[in-house]
């Protein structure tokens, strides 16, 4: 039996069409975790992310120039919960006990 598309869905970010190729976000993306790649004969060199191997860790976020790069729980597109937003929540928890 096939899983539901929503069901093997890992990672919550994508790369909107805005990608100006410029790779920040592939140089951002954990070693071992390499979600982030260039899309193959695109006139732009733009990137995409495989949602089934990104672990939502948002390092390429902040490092885009021109913030094409969106969590899709945030903008309602998806439910879901964990990865980016937890470790954020923790950050701050931890930040808070200093």
């Amino acid at each position: 039996m096939v899983a539901p598309i929503a069901a093997m869905r890992t990672g919550h970010f994508y790369i909107d069409e805005t990608c100006i190729g410029c790779g920040a976000c592939e140089h951002a993306c954990p070693g071992k975790v390499d979600a982030i790649y260039r899309v193959e004969g695109d006139f732009l060199g733009r990137f995409a992310i495989v949602l089934e191997e990104c672990i939502d860790c948002g390092f390429c976020v902040p490092l885009c120039p021109v913030d094409c790069i969106h969590d899709a729980r945030k903008e309602g597109l998806v439910e879901g919960s964990g990865g980016y937003t937890r470790i954020k929540e923790l950050q701050a928890w931890a930040r808070s006990r200093n």
